[in-house]
């Protein structure tokens, strides 16, 4: 399996937008394009990562509180077992199995967080989706407000959107029950969809980012397709990430900012 994550502790600069692309997968981690206008404690506390293999592709973002280190642990943790097994070896993945290993999946990363993090108060949504071309399935999962779309020919549909009373990962004693009641998860047919896009709520969030961020992916993603780069996903990824940017200068109101993109097409087995 090859992977790449992107930390916000390492990525600090406002107003720039650092990508990371291989195959069919790309990431872009920002601070964000306007300075924050609430109360925080590091400059970037978001984080991005991907990974593929055999079998599939695996895209995660994760949108830090009270510090860095909780988006970072959760996707270093879910870059190590739970992507490889997805992306590797899957089996026969159905929903039923893939709940039960995301929930696992989940709750070891929080008690992770709990584990590693210096500061009790550190927390993390969570959105992760596992392309699995060969079954022509996606299987995602999320607990909090980031986003996961499928974009194509059908238009732009947002996956298990966020609703009232979300949730974090990293909360005190978390349980198996209370994470299952918190988790989103699912799967959906990639009949016509072009691109899975996962983004924090830097793209989204009233008075930051965009008004209608499916919008945003359905242009983000007319100008992958018209570039002859020869990469769509990073450029899917750069252009969504930069609308997000520009609309928080607009506003004059930042927040850091996480996507990740895996391009259909280009998500084949390692070495092919």
């Amino acid at each position: 399996m090859r992977s790449a994550l992107l930390r916000g502790r390492e990525h600090g600069l406002l107003g720039a937008v650092d990508a990371v692309a291989e195959r069919g997968a790309a990431i872009a981690l920002s601070r964000g394009g306007a300075a924050k206008r609430y109360a925080y404690r590091e400059p970037n506390e978001d984080a991005a990562a991907f990974a593929w293999g055999e079998a599939g592709a695996f895209a995660a973002v994760a949108d830090g509180h009270g510090g860095f280190e909780a988006s970072e642990v959760a996707l270093t943790h879910l870059l190590g077992e739970p992507a490889t097994q997805w992306t590797e070896a899957p089996g026969a993945l159905d929903g039923d199995r893939f709940r039960r290993q995301a929930l696992a999946a989940i709750y070891d990363a929080s008690r992770a967080i709990e584990r590693e993090g210096r500061r009790p108060e550190a927390r993390t949504t969570l959105s992760f989706a596992v392309l699995l071309p060969a079954a022509g399935r996606v299987l995602h999962a999320a607990i909090g407000d980031s986003h996961i779309f499928l974009a194509g020919e059908n238009g732009v549909h947002e996956l298990a959107p966020a609703g009232e009373g979300v949730g974090f990962l990293g909360a005190p004693d978390p349980t198996p029950e209370t994470l299952s009641d918190l988790a989103r998860i699912g799967e959906a047919s990639l009949d016509g969809v072009q691109a899975i896009v996962l983004a924090t709520d830097g793209l989204s969030e009233v008075g930051v980012g965009v008004e209608q961020p499916a919008h945003a992916v359905a242009d983000a993603l007319r100008h992958a397709r018209s570039v002859q780069a020869g990469a769509p996903a990073l450029e899917l990824c750069r252009r969504l990430a930069e609308t997000a940017l520009a609309a928080q200068r607009r506003q004059r109101s930042g927040d850091n900012v996480a996507v990740a993109t895996l391009w259909v097409s280009r998500v084949m087995p390692a070495g092919r």
